[in-house]
């Protein structure tokens, strides 16, 4: 499982494209090697020591927020949007990860936040990865 940021669009264009068809960096800002822990039932996830998704995002997280896709192997699974505490923008219905974006963070624990109904979170693929990793709990 890995989270690619997506290049050239904000939050709401990306979420106006098809999966398949959004332009995604070349190198993940997130691996499964970089989790320590997964949360099934909240969807929460730590980051191992010395990781800090804080630091890899810094300064690339607007108001209007980051869009990223989770990718399992190689398929795209969901879009998500990286977004600021300080936002008080549109608010999209996708997946989110939020914080404050802070380069030195201490924060090493990050919730993917989602409140609809068909809960893209939740695709096997995603589960399957993670266990067979020895990463998930709460399942």
């Amino acid at each position: 499982m890995s989270i690619y940021l997506v290049k050239e669009f904000s939050t709401t264009e990306a979420m106006s494209k098809k999966l398949d068809d959004l332009p995604l960096e070349t190198i993940p800002v997130l691996t499964d090697k970089e989790i320590r822990t997964y949360d099934l039932t909240e969807h929460e996830f730590t980051m191992k020591e010395g990781i800090s998704l804080e630091e890899r995002l810094d300064g690339k997280v607007s108001l209007s927020g980051k869009p990223f896709v989770v990718v399992v192997g190689n398929e795209r699974i969901y879009l998500g949007s990286f977004w600021s505490y300080l936002s008080s923008q549109f608010n999209p219905n996708i997946p989110k990860i939020s914080s404050g974006w802070n380069k030195g963070s201490d924060n090493d624990m990050y919730k993917i936040q989602y409140g609809k109904n068909q809960d893209p979170r939740d695709d096997t693929k995603i589960f399957e990865a993670l266990k067979g990793l020895g990463k998930v709990i709460n399942f």
